[in-house]
């Protein structure tokens, strides 16, 4: 689909940018997320607009972003334009840790100050935060339920363009043996393979989450068919750590939702074997083989964390510098810890590590809540789908960095803003409640007197 489109898709994309941006700025907000949104994991296609004939198409998403927050300001309808969320304090520390700790790492490395998109660093650092803005302008511009929707849907239209442009490129190789060029990253470009497999199986989790609260048939099984989907290209990714996040979301959601989907879990570690590819098989089972111990993917992650422990040491608080690691060439020429806790360890150190598992345990806080409080079946099911889409990320996080990556995670981002969004709703139905409840009070103590009143003289 994208081969036969591409000599148009740029232009086309150029364009119907400008429009949104225009719509974003002068009607509604939300246009400009809408067209954002499916966008975000095809960072092959975005990379089209980086021609020499579309001025500031490398900037498209910063320049989108910047339409909806002057929508936003232009066009409030409530007085407060971002919604208080306990995630709020925690970004702005992360922001200010990482842009600090991004001096520090230019210090360390004698490399240029960290003030111009041209260095790498401070590039990376731009990236990285920016994903923050999508849960801002996510909360503040998806106000109802038929909003959240269309956030969704356009998520899903998405990864269907993604699983089958993913299938056009790996479906006609041969998985009966593994092999390392049956890998690839599709669309998702600079996340590599593995970035892949983690997104696939990251969504997929969120999908079927979502599919155990539809009371439709038709909503249901259209959930379940992409979620299938997602799951079938994330086999052929042949990521164990994605493997391994998809099972781990599958628990959580047959624990805190539906027991039905524990006994799936038990026939797919049971019988996993005759139902996918060789290749998969394989890729799994040479982890570890007995008598020669770890395979030499495996063993190179134990060697880089090992090494990674021991830079960790050398500044424990607030360790090198944001992004450092990759210009260290410690082990080889690897450029990524292979853990992404262990990134943080060795980058931002203790304060950095901390932080990020206060980051991680305010999400997941803030999805249990909306999955426990609201009284909403959609809100309900974005709160339980999220959380099991976030146990998800803990778990593939510890084989690579699959959190910086915006083309991984910009969904997450996203939907974490629906999920503030949703907190504040639901917090606004419980004062208006208590609200209602204190005027019937009220009256009841007014009229009162009058009803002494009347028994007296009768």
């Amino acid at each position: 689909m994208f081969q036969v489109l591409h000599g148009s898709a740029p232009f086309i994309m150029y364009i119907g940018g400008i429009i949104a941006f225009v719509l974003s700025v002068a009607w509604k907000p939300q246009v400009g997320l809408y067209y954002l949104v499916p966008l975000l994991p095809m960072q092959t296609a975005r990379d089209w607009l980086h021609a020499p004939d579309l001025p500031l198409g490398e900037k498209l998403v910063d320049i989108l972003l910047l339409g909806v927050l002057i929508g936003l300001f232009l066009h409030r309808a409530e007085r407060r334009i971002f919604v208080s969320s306990p995630l709020n304090k925690v970004l702005l520390a992360i922001f200010v840790l990482t842009y600090l700790s991004l001096w520090q790492g230019a210090f360390y490395l004698g490399g240029p100050l960290p003030i111009s998109f041209d260095d790498p660093r401070f590039s990376a650092w731009k990236n990285y935060v920016e994903m923050f803005f999508f849960f801002f302008v996510a909360a503040a511009a998806i106000r109802t339920r038929k909003q959240m929707a269309i956030v969704i849907g356009l998520m899903c239209v998405s990864v269907l363009i993604v699983n089958r442009n993913y299938l056009g490129t790996v479906g006609d190789r041969n998985f009966s043996h593994f092999s390392y060029a049956l890998r690839d990253a599709g669309t998702l470009g600079w996340a590599g393979e593995n970035g892949m497999g983690a997104f696939q199986a990251e969504f997929a989790i969120f999908l079927i989450g979502l599919s155990l609260f539809a009371k439709k048939p038709a909503l249901k099984l259209g959930l379940l068919a992409i979620a299938l989907f997602s799951v079938y290209c994330l086999e052929l990714t042949l990521s164990r750590g994605a493997y391994a996040g998809f099972l781990m979301g599958l628990l959580v959601l047959g624990l805190i939702k539906d027991r039905k989907i524990l006994i799936l879990l038990a026939i797919i570690l049971v019988s996993w074997q005759s139902f996918v590819p060789y290749a998969v098989t394989q890729r799994v089972m040479m982890t570890y083989q007995e008598g020669e111990g770890l395979d030499p993917s495996a063993g190179d992650r134990v060697a880089i964390w090992e090494d990674g422990l021991r830079v960790f040491n050398e500044d424990p608080v607030f360790g090198t510098g944001f992004n450092t690691y990759a210009f260290m060439r410690r082990v080889g020429q690897y450029t990524d810890t292979h853990n992404y806790y262990v990134k943080i360890l060795i980058e931002t150190g203790l304060v950095g590590f901390l932080i990020l598992l206060w980051l991680l345990g305010v999400a997941c806080k803030m999805s249990w809540c909306l999955f426990r409080a609201a009284k909403d079946p959609v809100m309900s099911a974005l709160g339980c789908a999220l959380f099991a889409m976030l146990i998800c990320v803990l778990v593939v996080n510890f084989f690579g960095d699959r959190w910086t990556y915006l083309q991984v995670n910009g969904f997450l981002w996203v939907l974490l803003g629906l999920v503030a969004r949703g907190l504040y709703v639901v917090s606004q139905e419980r004062k208006s409640q208590a609200g209602a409840a204190s005027a019937i009070e009220s009256e009841k103590f007014q009229a009162a007197p009058f009803a002494a009143h009347e028994v007296y003289h009768a």
